[in-house]
């Protein structure tokens, strides 16, 4: 059993790593903030169930929408988990359609407890991405046509320590220490296709973060009967100025589109390594979860954060404030080795609406997303597999802006061996 344990983890691990080396996104919504964010607090169990997990807890699974959870981990295990998710994307406007594909690890995390009331966590996970590449043409009478072109790529990573507290029985609280890092690039250029003779802009802008941030969370518990148990959870996450830094370049060139090597005519403005600061906003998210031991659950999430107080090097975005509702369960027909397979799977649904920080002729880009998956345990084991889709839609058509459908696949595996084990001598 533990040699096909090891078999699936390598090759989760090394096909997340080839698709992630292979693949990139293509959002024009991700040219604004930090970009395209991840849903940097799921995992795979909390995306088939529409996002839901402030409120969740469980000793065999590692839940990092609230750091408070872990307090629920199992005291003698170790518990190892990852994840890869992939997404297929249609981008539409009135006149045009495109498809793109994206992939990517969406997390390496591993438990354990300290002591009776301290457990604690590390974990690795994207949390933004930056990828676009899109060209305005613009139509000038008796002059040349003007094309803007903007492109982008790179993103931030997030690796945390997350530590859980049993406080009372009842009663758990978290703190995740999370080390923010990236690297975003940005390039704008203007040029006229139809002259030679009119230079054209390129503006490349390179920021670079690297700095903490910390989430904390708290969960209790009461009893409605005596299966029956709900769970109120609270997360929050104070405003933090991320230290960064940017390079700017600004020139004059001739060339350097349509695949035709780029001159550089002139340096209008170059600014190397400027340090600064990236105000990144705080939220809260409270969360309801109601659940019959081992066979289901259901529960609400509510999360919102001021993405008003954004700034880049003290300049604002004219981002709006965010804000999600998921709501999602999950059932177990029975849950013991006996059973037959079908009535071991645990079947997840949920659903979620989502209003971004984005705001264009003022329309708010809103996010929703329809959400389903299965959990498959290992017979004799507690290793499991989990499986989850999402079906959904991001932005509008209205005013000639950009609706993406998206169809998003994740995998998971969570892996428990026992920590302490004595053995015994006959």
């Amino acid at each position: 059993m533990k040699k096909n344990k090891i078999f699936i983890l390598l090759f989760i691990i090394a096909a997340s790593a080839n698709i992630q080396a292979q693949t990139g996104i293509n959002s024009p919504y991700s040219r604004y903030g930090l970009g395209k964010l991840y849903n940097a607090n799921q995992n795979t169990i909390s995306k088939s169930m529409g996002g839901l997990g402030i409120a969740i807890h469980n000793p065999t699974a590692f839940n990092p929408s609230n750091p408070a959870s872990y307090g629920s981990l199992d005291s003698a295990s170790f518990l190892f988990e990852v994840g890869v998710n992939a997404s297929f994307t249609n981008l539409k406007t009135t006149t045009l359609s495109e498809n793109g594909y994206d992939a990517t690890l969406s997390y390496i995390f591993a438990g354990f407890p300290i002591n009776r009331w301290w457990r604690s966590g590390i974990g690795i996970m994207p949390f933004s991405k930056i990828g676009y590449n899109v060209e305005v043409k613009v139509e000038v009478e008796d002059f040349s046509d003007v094309v803007h072109s903007f492109t982008g790529d790179g993103g931030l990573n997030r690796v945390f320590w997350g530590n859980g507290f049993n406080i009372t029985k009842n009663f758990r609280a978290g703190v995740d220490i999370t080390y923010l890092f990236g690297q975003t690039s940005r390039s704008s250029m203007i040029y006229y296709p139809d002259s030679v003779y009119i230079f054209g802009t390129k503006v490349e802008e390179s920021i670079h973060v690297g700095d903490f941030i910390f989430d904390y969370g708290i969960q209790y518990d009461f009893n409605i009967n005596d299966r029956t148990q709900a769970t109120i959870g609270l997360i929050y996450a104070n405003k933090i100025n991320l230290n960064s830094k940017i390079s700017y370049l600004s020139k004059t060139v001739s060339g350097g589109y349509n695949n035709e090597i780029e001159y550089v005519k002139d340096t209008i403005e170059y600014r190397p390594e400027e340090k600064g600061t990236i105000t990144y906003p705080g939220k809260f998210g409270i969360g309801l979860a109601i659940r019959n031991g081992d066979n289901w659950l259901i529960g609400a999430d509510f999360e919102y954060q001021k993405w008003d107080e954004f700034t880049t090097f003290g300049i604002k975005d004219s981002l709006s404030n965010s804000w999600r509702v998921a709501f999602g369960g999950k059932f177990t027909p029975k849950h013991t080795n006996i059973s037959s397979l079908f009535k071991r799977i645990t079947y997840r649904a949920g659903a979620r609406y989502k209003q971004s920080y984005l705001k264009f002729y003022g329309k708010p880009i809103n996010d929703f997303g329809i959400s389903f998956g299965f959990g498959f345990p290992l017979k004799n084991s507690k290793t499991g597999i989990d499986l989850g889709m999402e079906i959904g839609r991001r932005g509008t058509m209205d005013n000639n802006l950009i609706q993406e459908n998206f169809f998003n696949l994740s995998l998971g595996v969570s892996i428990q061996e026992n920590w302490f084990q004595k053995r015994k001598y006959r």
